[in-house]
């Protein structure tokens, strides 16, 4: 068996309200925590799994009479459903060599996740996945008697009676719920390993609002405008049957799978990568916010995961954002009121602004680099001839529910957006802000906000590289926006991307190489 067998390892990101971005979390160095004070028992067709002893590298066996230590806790990692599996007698960790033995917990190695045992409800695999292969190893027993019984291994998954490991009845729901979070998470990353199958699709209706945004209160005595940025709120929600869920959220990909099958349904989606910035008008003594408030439907199905042949199955309900049906799509509402969210009055629904029909801004520009078209946006090409990043517009909807396509034009460094399908000079409406890519397309890893720190350090990493660019072009559009809005209809148009590419150019000097 590979020894190096790679923890999965994900940074997690949480929908992020206006001006407050939750930083990711990297699984890989997470401090581990008991999760559940009473204990779980393996069993399978030949004996009880358990430690033969209290010290470092003493064998893992399987015995019949189960008179060793038997008793066992988890200890959560960072990385969705994984953890170390502790002995609660010697307090150390199940080790992946062959044969198993047990070392002091926090190594490499000691890495391992549930998978259920389809038609066993309280039968799991204890496994461990290679990253590089895809190949998945499970707790097994080695063969041949021992001292204390048979001794275990990880071997390579074959759906024998030997992996199948019974756990007690009482600790099953958890067991499932972390084998949901750590497949739904593979599932986000490679949908190979996973499908859907709908069965039923609902009848749109108006989802309850939430916030989507900081809140921020004018205590001026006049008008004061406020841009309010929403990160990554999608609407997209998943329930699984028997009342589990998963701490993983649905991801771009997933929903991409799930809008296939939909009967004639567009749907919204969205990722990390987005940045909404509305421009609200908040009176003097009120509070101003902005709610998600999408349109959407519940669709119900039965996911399959299946990473070696051996597929397992649970049912779930998702609710699926749709933006073209008969009771509209609106999905951000920006709202004002004397009383602050929460407090029992709704607010008011502010009036969309008075946006230009054409408008043009002469754009920011890393030094040596230029501007060309691309498809409806706009590139920024360094002076090596590598893509720096892409600005793609947003889209309007005006008073009357009709969205409007916007396009780009460059010449040199002016770039002129046209909102079309409008007659005249303006169009009143609401604008989403322009989305961003960096390098040849991959998109930005986290937008940020406008709290984000001007002065994020330079960075030897793509992955940070890509953060500290995103962080950058999210505040730039933010403070652009809030800008431009000042300045009439055509600022309002054309503020927030304005801010885009300032936030390209202060990133390219501050953020150091994409390596």
């Amino acid at each position: 068996m590979n020894k190096n067998l790679k923890r999965a390892a994900k940074l997690l990101t949480a929908p992020a309200a206006a001006l407050t971005l939750l930083l990711p979390v990297l699984a890989a160095t997470a401090t581990p925590a008991a999760a559940a004070t009473d204990a779980y028992t393996f069993t399978n067709t030949d004996g009880t799994l358990n430690a033969t002893g209290n010290g470092d590298g003493n064998q893992i066996s399987v015995t019949p009479d189960g008179t060793n230590y038997t008793n066992w806790r988890l200890i959560r990692l960072g990385a969705p459903g994984t953890f170390n599996l502790a002995n609660t007698s010697s307090g150390k960790c199940v080790y992946a060599s062959q044969p198993a033995v047990q070392q002091s917990c926090g190594k490499e190695g000691e890495q391992w996740h549930f998978r259920p045992v389809d038609g066993k409800p309280n039968s799991f695999g204890i496994v461990r996945r290679d990253d590089s292969s895809g190949t998945e190893y499970c707790m097994d027993n080695r063969g041949g008697l021992h001292l204390w019984g048979i001794l275990a291994q990880p071997n390579v998954c074959n759906g024998s009676a030997s992996q199948q490991w019974t756990v007690p009845a009482s600790k099953a729901a958890e067991a499932r719920a972390l084998a949901l979070d750590y497949y739904a998470d593979l599932c986000a990353k490679r949908t190979s390993t996973c499908s859907w199958t709908q069965r039923s699709e609902g009848q749109p209706e108006v989802l309850p609002r939430q916030p989507a945004s900081s809140v921020w209160y004018n205590d001026t005595a006049g008008t004061m405008k406020q841009v309010f940025t929403t990160i990554y709120h999608s609407g997209w929600a998943q329930s699984f049957s028997v009342g589990l869920s998963s701490s993983v959220g649905v991801s771009a990909p997933v929903q991409a799978m799930i809008s296939n099958q939909l009967t004639a349904t567009q749907t919204y989606q969205s990722d990390e990568t987005t940045v909404n910035g509305i421009a609200v008008d908040v009176p003097a003594g009120n509070y101003g916010w902005v709610d998600f408030a999408a349109v959407g439907k519940k669709v119900t199905g039965t996911w399959t995961f299946d990473t070696d042949n051996q597929p397992w199955t649970t049912d779930a309900t998702v609710t699926v954002p749709v933006v073209n049906s008969a009771a509209g799509s609106t999905m951000y509402v920006a709202r004002t009121s004397p009383q602050a969210p929460g407090s029992g009055t709704g607010g008011a629904d502010v009036t969309p602004a008075a946006l230009a029909r054409t408008a043009t801004g002469t754009m920011d520009v890393p030094a040596g680099a230029r501007l060309t078209a691309h498809k409806n946006g706009v590139r920024v090409v360094g002076a090596d001839g590598a893509t720096i990043a892409t600005v793609e517009p947003g889209t309007v909807t005006d008073t009357g529910g009709t969205a409007h396509r916007v396009v780009l034009t460059v010449a040199g460094n002016t770039v002129t957006q046209t909102v079309e399908g409008v007659t005249g000079d303006t169009v009143t409406g609401t604008i989403t802000p322009p989305t961003f890519s960096l390098g040849g397309g991959t998109p930005a890893g986290i937008a940020a906000s406008a709290s984000a720190s001007a002065s994020a350090p330079a960075s030897e990493s793509g992955d940070e590289h890509d953060k500290c660019m995103a962080k950058k072009i999210g505040t730039s559009i933010v403070v652009g926006g809030a800008m431009g809005a000042l300045t009439g209809p055509e600022g309002v148009a054309i503020g927030m991307l304005t801010g885009a590419f300032k936030g390209i150019a202060k990133g390219v000097l501050e953020c150091g190489p994409n390596t």
